[in-house]
């Protein structure tokens, strides 16, 4: 026991581990940090004059708790923000406020395409919100993005509950759940570039697709919205040659489904009112739009790397680029009409030296 003891005492003593403090004031806000606070705000600010329009016209109680809860959620991730851009010297983004939204204007969407429309924003800003989260070092850009995470999830799983109960939730397919595990042996599993492969779709690919469309569908309810009550001749040009991008590639997505006997997300088009008095300015309807497409380039990128059939790597290789073309049309408007905001950029070393 002796020696036990006497062995137990010449181990070295675990040191206790205590949390790192560091002077904030001291610690320079990276580009990456100041890349997702600056996109995070502007996303925040354009769901905030978007949600106040909805929450405005709600008039479902269930509908009108979600939502003015993911406005409230947003309002104060906006709040947490404008600290940290004063606190690090950073001039706040100008964003979108009171001149970009009417909240005396009648309906544009039914309250369920509201619901809807949170619920697929909430994804997007959630998944910025984690990204965030494992670039950032500073402790308080670190707390908030964790916090803005928790409560994302939260709007989120209240939006899903209320779809549920109302029957309103959009389910991706069903597939038969094997009976055993299996192995690839034959290299025609990835079928050709140049033609539609035999194989049938796997739950990855039916997954993949089914979102894409079910954002896309939501996006393209959301620009026809917009087309009914701009008063720009610009703008309505715009959104219409987005819609019938829109229909043109869920048809190819829908086919990917149909062609499996798979049943394609439901159409959101009777979810709009006949309302041609716009709640939102066109600056903001443009922006959006583009933020939009941004998420579905992503959504795409996510489906190639995720895709083992070479037709949907090429259809969503070629969707992607008519989506970029596009969205360069959008930027091109708001560059025009002085509407775009300019994002954080390091000093022209360049121009300073000559």
């Amino acid at each position: 026991m002796d020696n036990l003891q006497q062995l137990n005492q010449n181990q070295p003593q675990p040191i206790p581990i205590e949390a790192t403090h560091h002077n904030l004031a001291n610690i320079h806000a990276t580009s990456s940090e100041i890349s997702h606070l600056w996109v995070t705000y502007m996303a925040e600010c354009m769901s905030v004059t978007m949600l106040k329009h909805m929450v405005a016209r709600s008039l479902d109680p269930a509908f009108h708790k979600v939502l003015q809860l993911a406005l409230d959620v947003a309002s104060q991730n906006i709040s947490a923000m404008e600290g940290i851009f004063n606190a690090i010297h950073h001039p706040v983004p100008k964003g979108f406020g009171e001149k970009d939204v009417d909240i005396n204007a009648p309906p544009l969407f039914a309250e369920e395409f509201s619901v809807r429309y949170t619920k697929l924003m909430t994804k997007y800003i959630l998944a910025n919100h984690t990204l965030a989260f494992s670039d950032s070092s500073r402790t308080d850009i670190k707390s908030l993005f964790f916090e803005a995470i928790g409560k994302s999830r939260d709007v989120i799983q209240k939006v899903d509950q209320v779809l549920l109960e109302k029957g309103l939730f959009a389910k991706s397919p069903n597939i038969e759940l094997p009976d055993r595990i299996e192995f690839v042996h034959d290299k025609t599993y990835y079928g050709s570039f140049f033609s539609k492969s035999v194989r049938p779709l796997n739950a990855i690919e039916i997954s993949n697709i089914f979102n894409i469309m079910d954002f896309k569908i939501g996006m393209r309810a959301l620009k026809q919205g917009f087309a009914q009550v701009t008063k720009s001749n610009q703008v309505r040009n715009f959104l219409n040659h987005g819609i019938t991008i829109a229909d043109k590639q869920l048809e190819v997505l829908g086919s990917l489904l149909e062609n499996d006997d798979l049943p394609k997300p439901k159409i959101l088009n009777d979810l709009i009112t006949d309302s041609t008095q716009s709640p939102y300015s066109d600056r903001l309807m443009v922006f959006h739009t583009t933020i939009a497409m941004a998420r579905i380039i992503l959504a795409y990128g996510i489906g190639l790397t995720g895709s083992s059939r070479k037709d949907i790597i090429t259809d969503f290789t070629r969707l992607t680029l008519e989506i970029l073309e596009f969205d360069k049309d959008g930027v091109d408007i708001m560059v025009e009409n002085g509407w775009l905001e300019q994002v954080p950029q390091t000093i022209n070393r360049a121009k300073l030296t000559h």
